[in-house]
């Protein structure tokens, strides 16, 4: 990891991160920082954390340590709290609810966290993933394994206006 640089902007400050599946520690002591605009890749192998750092980072397992975005802790923060301050999800295995819509899927994140701009996002989403547009009234059910994957990232980008945590966000998706 590098260290903080001068004339950085600092978004996301990740420091003393510990996170636990039950008794078995999995993440240990992760220190990094992602500065605003920048891009941050985790990269290791099979088993080393990177899912479970980034569910940690949204909420959905209970961590120890220090995750600061835009100087708001997340990590005394539940799920829903985190969305309302910009940070969207996607999580490997897509997590669609499959009687929705592909659109009502992409708006859970904002009818959670009340987002006044919503219908401009979606129209924002759909500017830049037109293919997405194109089945936004079938149900997730009704998709391929690549469209649900980009649902996904649209219901990401929804949420995401702040910080996006992907987890292997093209895996399975035609080039």
């Amino acid at each position: 990891m590098r260290l903080r640089g001068r004339g950085v902007s600092l978004m996301l400050e990740v420091a003393g991160l510990n996170v636990s599946i039950g008794t078995v520690p999995i993440v240990h002591d992760a220190n990094f920082f992602v500065g605003e605009g920048e891009f941050c890749g985790l990269i290791g192998r099979n088993g080393a954390g990177k899912t479970t750092l980034l569910r940690a980072l949204m909420g959905a397992l209970p961590a120890k340590g220090r995750a600061v975005l835009d100087g708001t802790d997340l990590i005394s923060l539940p799920s829903y709290r985190r969305v309302d301050k910009g940070v969207g999800y996607m999580p490997e295995d897509r997590r669609l609810v499959p009687e929705f819509t592909v659109e009502e899927n992409i708006m859970l994140p904002a009818w959670a966290a009340s987002m006044g701009d919503a219908p401009e996002r979606l129209k924002w989403i759909f500017g830049i993933m037109p293919e997405v547009e194109r089945f936004r009234s079938r149900r997730a059910l009704e998709l391929s394994g690549g469209q649900q994957k980009m649902v996904a990232l649209a219901r990401a980008l929804m949420a995401g206006r702040r910080l996006l945590l992907l987890d292997e966000p093209f895996e399975g998706l035609a080039p």
